[in-house]
């Protein structure tokens, strides 16, 4: 398995006042090919990982290099689980280092046959960040691997181009959503929580996530089952300013939806075009007059236009159907039929999210716009999450009120995903 430019995660080794030397892991390959129980154990890439030796001194150095390297894998929703893996038998059990001399050592280890999907390998005894490798155990794993031993082995840059070019489209699509627990969660909607007040403070939280309910062999796979999540969403809106600070209303959104980043349609329009398609309820969880409930169905399409990596424009559109309603049986007339989602920014700095409602009668709607800045930017890179300012004008911010106008509000708080 070839390994991908280098990241470096250095430990110093050595005698306190002696000649010392680093010893860094270097990043593997973001995507590995694992043979199913039953195809030929050739077609299979093994775990590799590569110690890199330096002496970074002014005199020689003898260095001990370990036969075994153990690291913890952590797979989906299962518990990290230890995995040995053994050093290439032509590496000596010494290295003789010269002044600004470095060695490289191999380990490698065969993949457990229940890993599966986005794996995180946290090496053991290494001051180390926890890496990721994407593990394929579809049918198209023997492209992987053709296609980046082409690429290996390319002679003129003719040859390199066509390699690079069909390891690109053999590898597993690019993709932005957030990784939790490797694969098996991961962040939905935005979860956040802001302050604000015009008239009454009125709070408001939220908290996002999906599970997906299978983990494909080939994370390439489209199949309905592989791409099949249970989505839940909670809003609430806390009035702050009144006696005993009562939650004004409290929206649930489960759902159930097929759903993928990617969907490999090309075009030269657009960067990446994704697809969500599902159905949907969302309720107050109250009885009598302040009962209020929807069941949908909807499909969502998603085009990103520019660089993924820099600045960029997503456009949104939520289309969907009311299968019934309760307490709100006229929300369409506020509501509408789409929610329309414009995002612009950079995954790694500022980004500027908005939604657009309009309703079926005069000019009834909302528009709720969410800037995000990243903390590590602003308070150091051990913080996570990002700075939120948030604004709302028109009706139904809440469901109870769907059919009530809330004159603009502006909020500013802390977000965990965007």
């Amino acid at each position: 398995m070839a390994q991908r430019p280098l990241a470096f995660f250095v430990l110093a080794l050595g005698a306190a006042g002696s000649a010392h030397a680093t010893v860094a892991v270097l990043q593997p390959a973001r995507e590995a090919a694992a043979a199913q129980p039953a195809r030929e154990a050739a077609a299979a890439q093994p775990l590799e990982l590569t110690l890199l030796y330096t002496d970074d001194d002014t005199k020689p150095l003898n260095v001990d290099v370990p036969k075994q390297l153990t690291v913890n894998l952590t797979n989906g929703d299962l518990p990290p689980a230890p995995l040995t893996l053994a050093r290439d038998p032509k590496a000596p059990d010494h290295l003789r280092l010269t002044p600004g001399q470095y060695r490289r050592v191999r380990y490698t280890a065969a993949w457990p046959d229940t890993a599966r999907g986005t794996i995180k390998i946290d090496p053991v005894g290494f001051d180390a960040s926890p890496m990721l490798v994407t593990l394929n155990r579809g049918d198209k794993q023997e492209q992987v691997v053709a296609a980046e031993h082409r690429e290996a082995q390319a002679a003129t840059p003719s040859q390199l181009a066509s390699a690079t070019a069909a390891a690109n489209t053999a590898a597993v699509p690019t993709t932005t959503q957030d990784t939790m627990l490797s694969g098996r969660f991961s962040s939905f909607e935005p979860s956040y929580f802001a302050d604000g007040k015009n008239g009454d403070q009125l709070a408001k939280f939220q908290f996002s996530f999906k599970y997906r309910l299978h983990l494909p062999d080939d994370p390439r796979s489209r199949g309905f089952l592989d791409n099949l999540y249970f989505g839940y969403t909670q809003t609430a809106i806390w009035n702050l300013s009144a006696d005993s600070v009562p939650f004004r209303d409290i929206s649930f959104q489960p759902q159930l939806f097929y759903y993928v980043e990617d969907t490999g349609w090309k075009s030269a329009l657009f960067t990446r075009m994704g697809v969500a398609a599902g159905i949907g309820h969302e309720s107050n969880g109250k009885g009598g007059d302040t009962s209020r409930a929807i069941n949908i169905v909807y499909v969502r399409p998603t085009w990103d236009f520019g660089d993924l990596n820099g600045n960029h424009l997503t456009l949104s559109p939520k289309i969907y159907y009311y299968l019934s309603k309760s307490g709100n049986e006229d929300i369409a007339d506020y509501r509408g039929y789409v929610d329309f989602l414009v995002k612009y920014g950079s995954p790694d700095s500022w980004q500027l999210a908005t939604t657009i409602r309009k309703g079926t009668k005069h000019w009834y709607g909302s528009v709720e716009s969410q800037l995000t800045y990243p903390l590590a930017k602003l308070v150091g890179s051990a913080w996570g999450g990002y700075l939120f300012a948030s604004y709302f004008n028109g009706y139904g911010e809440d469901i109870l009120d769907y059919n009530q106008r809330r004159h603009w509000i502006a909020r500013i708080g802390y977000s965990i995903t965007r």
